[in-house]
């Protein structure tokens, strides 16, 4: 199970243990009727990814770490402080277990434990997961996989408006003309000189004219 801490949490069972066990050949300690259910447990997954941006990665290396800490809180991570966050693996940074006997309190926990974590050097999804703890439907309970597209795409706090992308868009292509532009005309003016040696005024003001 890919989120086994929550299972853990509401069973008080260790899978880990049980799975190597299992690994060594020996039976399962527990019996499906042994297993109940108390409380209630949220994960946040903490990645290194930009809410502002649609969730992008953001690479880069980690030079602040504070982890949350308290009774009913678990911090499952493999980074620290100075670790190396790059863009070819999942951007997971750790996952933020907590437990409540009830929703409101895992909830009250979780919003807190979020408000205690720190990572500097790099953006994560922290911010947005404190925003989804204090919404209305969330708390409530009514919400669906739309609920990030119904209640935040577009926002300005997790997502810039489209005309700031376009606008970002086109001043790069303009940037990356005018580059190109610049190198052309420096390469073509070392290679062109005048009869006697200098570059030729003429072509020079054409080429500069070219380029307005």
């Amino acid at each position: 199970q890919v989120e086994h801490p929550v299972t853990e949490f509401v069973t008080g069972l260790d899978l880990v243990r049980e799975m190597l066990l299992i690994a060594q050949g020996h039976p399962l300690t527990i019996e499906q009727s042994d297993v109940c259910h108390t409380g209630h447990s949220i994960e946040c997954r903490i990645s290194a990814e930009d809410p502002s941006t649609g969730f992008l990665p953001d690479a880069g290396t980690i030079s602040g770490l504070n982890r949350p800490d308290g009774p009913w809180v678990r911090v499952d991570s493999g980074v620290t402080n100075g670790s190396e966050v790059g863009v070819y693996y999942d951007p997971l940074v750790a996952k933020l277990v907590v437990w409540g006997p009830t929703r409101e309190s895992a909830i009250r926990r979780m919003h807190r434990a979020l408000s205690e974590y720190r990572v500097s050097g790099i953006k994560t999804t922290i911010p947005f997961a404190k925003l989804v703890m204090e919404h209305p439907r969330f708390i409530s309970g009514d919400f669906d996989t739309r609920f990030i597209e119904q209640e935040y795409q577009g926002k300005p706090e997790i997502t810039p408006p489209e005309e700031a992308i376009q606008a970002a868009m086109i001043a790069l292509a303009l940037y990356e003309r005018d580059q190109a532009h610049k190198s052309n005309f420096a390469s073509n003016s070392d290679s062109e000189p005048s009869s006697n040696g200098k570059s030729n005024a003429w072509k020079m003001a054409g080429k500069q004219a070219g380029m307005r």
